[in-house]
């Protein structure tokens, strides 16, 4: 029976990594440039600003990496569902090859904030 189950969960995983993931990319991204046309629009000073956009980072579990008078740059590891999914679909051992590469390779969504 579970041999079955991580049979079903690989194609699973396909559909989730390469149909829903890739949606909802950039449905995410969209809205942290949502917020940087609507802040730059307002009229507050720039420092201001800046703060918006580090307490919008920090709200979503982003980590500031750099911050100067005119930018904020955050980023954060998103964990794949559809890879963990196709992972767990090859025999746990995938899981575990693709925890490893989570942690040790995969490079950090980014998302940089410029007031011009």
């Amino acid at each position: 029976m579970t041999t079955i189950l991580m049979l079903l969960l690989f194609p699973i995983g396909l559909y989730t990594y390469f149909v829903i993931e890739k949606k909802d990319k950039e449905q995410y991204q969209a809205v942290f440039d949502d917020f940087q046309t609507t802040t730059t629009a307002r009229k507050i000073s720039d420092a201001e600003k800046i703060e918006l956009f580090e307490r919008m980072l920090e709200q979503n579990s982003y980590e500031i990496k750099e911050q100067t008078n005119s930018s904020v740059v955050g980023e954060q590891k998103v964990l794949s569902m559809g890879l963990m999914m196709m992972g767990l679909g090859i025999y746990i051992i995938g899981l575990f090859f693709y925890l490893f590469y989570f942690y040790y390779f995969q490079k950090p969504h980014r998302v940089e904030f410029k007031l011009s």
